[in-house]
């Protein structure tokens, strides 16, 4: 099946700055939305149409979309075998009276990241993992 608009479209992405740097990226979860909606970066819809489930294309969108649609902050994957928050990343094991004990870190802060420069693109290298009738559940 072809994505068309007033279909429901299933994709992972990596979102480049100009220079190549990771502005943003799906790992676990994955973006969903409904192709002629408006609930997605119009540039990124436009470029998603057309493809098949499998595909991968790169997607220009000018930065100033970014701001129409701002991504929420989300809060890093949580590795099997890891508490909550630690991502795998940032723990560490320390000498304690009784023994070795877990050494958490510090509460992580998300906010809003910045934009990048105005006047500029994004590029989203998409792939585009189902394609189905809007209609369908989830």
């Amino acid at each position: 099946m072809q994505a068309d608009e007033g279909k429901r479209v299933t994709l992972t992405f990596i979102c480049r700055l100009e220079d190549g740097t990771i502005y943003d990226f799906t790992e676990r979860d994955l973006l969903e939305f409904v192709l002629g909606e408006g609930n997605t970066l119009p540039s990124l819809e436009m470029g998603v149409i057309g493809m098949k489930q499998g595909e991968q294309r790169t997607i220009r969108v000018p930065v100033s979309e970014l701001d129409e649609f701002p991504f929420e902050p989300e809060e890093a994957p949580v590795e099997p075998g890891f508490p909550a928050g630690a991502a795998g990343a940032g723990y560490e094991f320390v000498p304690g009276e009784e023994g070795d004990v877990l050494n958490e870190p510090p509460p992580r802060t998300t906010g809003a990241r910045s934009l990048p420069p105005a006047g500029g693109y994004v590029y989203f290298e998409v792939e585009l993992v189902k394609v189905r009738d809007a209609e369908t559940e989830l």
